[in-house]
């Protein structure tokens, strides 16, 4: 079995010989690193390149929302979880919109956070209602490329993944890619919650 590949980041010790005590006795999952503050947190991941992050939002030397930017700038392909005390701090926001996929308070059940882990490796977010309406109040069309403008576009009026590549001359994993991006800055789940936001905010020029 292919072990999820997680690393832990947090500034309290306590915290992170919990975590990995936890997810380490799950079969499917197994913790390759450590790191106390979010610059740690960017080194490790470009070396480890773990399949999870699990990241604390508040720490010193580099925040998590900034950490999970910088983590998923360098690979896409990296999954983050922001693990906080904090449910509805701006903060949390925008470590949603530099690409979190998920978003849990440290209070939450044991097997909601494992849950979480499995839904986020396979491609799905977990962002809270409430985190998603911080981020629908504060999305603008200038947060959007002109590339995701025109794939945003092509979505409300319909079209379907190929559709739009053959439309934009680009592939379908790029436009999947595209489609990810645009999920998390409007903190949508689906299509058609992205096409709606969109629609509700006026952020295309339709």
């Amino acid at each position: 079995m292919k072990k999820i590949r997680i690393l832990l980041v947090d500034d309290h010790t306590i915290m992170r010989i919990g975590l990995a005590t936890l997810l380490e006795s799950e079969p499917d999952m197994g913790v390759v690193g450590e790191a106390e503050n979010g610059k740690a947190a960017v080194r490790l991941a470009r070396e480890l390149k773990p399949d999870i992050v699990i990241m604390d939002l508040m720490m010193p030397v580099m925040s998590g929302a900034e950490a999970t930017r910088l983590i998923r700038e360098e690979n896409p392909n990296v999954r983050v979880v922001i693990l906080t005390t904090f449910g509805s701090s701006a903060d949390l926001a925008l470590a949603v919109r530099n690409g979190a996929a998920a978003t849990l308070l440290k209070d939450t059940e044991t097997t909601n956070l494992v849950a979480v882990l499995r839904r986020v490796n396979d491609g799905k977010q977990a962002i809270p209602a409430n985190v998603r309406a911080m981020l629908d109040d504060s999305v603008t069309s200038t947060d959007l490329t002109p590339r995701q403008q025109d794939i945003l576009h092509s979505v409300t009026r319909g079209l379907s993944n190929a559709d739009i590549a053959k439309q934009l001359g680009i592939s379908e994993i790029g436009v999947k890619k595209h489609l990810q991006t645009i999920f998390t800055k409007l903190g949508a789940a689906t299509r058609a919650e992205a096409a709606a936001i969109a629609l509700r905010k006026q952020l295309l020029k339709i």
